[in-house]
């Protein structure tokens, strides 16, 4: 007897209604046909692999499989509520990790709303484990300037910056794996990725890169990775780290502080991700007038 959610790569029949069924769930009306069109040029363009499941030309779930710069594959999946069947797309999740493995990529990264439970699970049916959920938080406009060191605190030590550019690789890989150590934003990931690829990772993430190192003395201390988005009307954190015996004295404040002061420079929002179960970040971030406006949930896989 033939499988019904044996995950297959669709034929050029039903190439569009497999596309459809990523943004949309089973028993829902079918996206425009301009967005469809838009992942048909994606599928084309970048390189990416399509599986689907399900009755032949009415798929019940599919997932698109986009390699990434810094050997990564974001997943995109069939958005499913509690009232979804899981299976179809979490056949195709499992199929694209097992496609993965042949690539040269390492790590795959699946997203989602938080009422995609259906989705969830999943994602739990397809081999991938839970990350975090990522609050996306920004200002209202272009920041209003703040002390330079936390209100209220002494004795503070001071931080001098250089560009990352100015130091050599190996020094700047040694600096970021540094601050890995015991970091609350998404521990799951720790040495999961290799310096070089995250730092490949975040050049593709948007433009007018401004990257940079602090140090008190001669000893460096953390980082500062700031980006455009490429509409160029927010400017990102992309990353920001101490190395662990420099946290706890004030110098995540100066850290952001210098973050508040290119995005005063360029008129540009302030904004980043974080996860939501890093308190003390999500403490530092809301004095400098950062607010939630949406969350994701993330889902990993290793494929190496």
């Amino acid at each position: 007897m033939t499988d019904p959610f044996h995950p297959r790569n669709p034929d050029p029949k039903e190439l569009d209604a497999a596309l459809g069924r990523l943004l949309t769930p089973p028993n829902a009306a079918p996206p425009p046909p301009s967005t469809v069109r838009g992942l048909r040029k994606t599928l084309r363009e970048e390189e990416a692999r399509l599986w689907c499941a399900g009755p032949t030309g009415d798929p019940l779930g599919a997932v698109l499989a986009l390699p990434r710069p810094g050997r990564i594959e974001m997943l995109l999946g069939t958005p499913l509520g509690p009232a979804d069947d899981p299976t179809a797309t979490g056949r195709c999740l499992k199929a694209a990790l097992e496609a993965g493995v042949q690539s040269d990529n390492h790590l795959a990264q699946l997203v989602h709303v938080p009422e995609a439970v259906g989705t969830a699970e999943a994602a739990t049916l397809g081999g991938m484990e839970w990350l975090a959920e990522l609050q996306f938080l920004r200002t209202a406009s272009v920041p209003e300037p703040t002390a330079s060191k936390v209100p209220g605190a002494t004795e503070q030590p001071s931080i001098t910056w250089c560009d990352c550019d100015d130091l050599d690789p190996r020094t700047l890989h040694e600096l970021l794996l540094e601050t890995y150590i015991d970091a609350q934003d998404c521990p799951g990931l720790r040495g999961r990725r290799d310096p070089e690829d995250i730092l490949v990772g975040h050049e593709a993430s948007g433009v007018r890169h401004q990257w940079m190192a602090a140090s008190i003395g001669t000893e460096l201390v953390g980082v500062l990775l700031m980006a455009e988005t490429p509409e160029r009307h927010l400017l990102q954190v992309l990353y920001v780290g101490l190395v662990p015996k420099h946290r706890g004295q004030g110098l995540g404040w100066q850290l952001m502080e210098k973050a508040n002061q290119v995005a005063i420079t360029r008129k540009l929002p302030l904004s980043l991700h974080v996860d939501r179960q890093n308190t003390p970040a999500l403490k530092l971030y809301r004095r400098f007038e950062l607010q939630a406006r949406e969350s994701r949930v993330a889902w990993i896989a290793e494929i190496r």
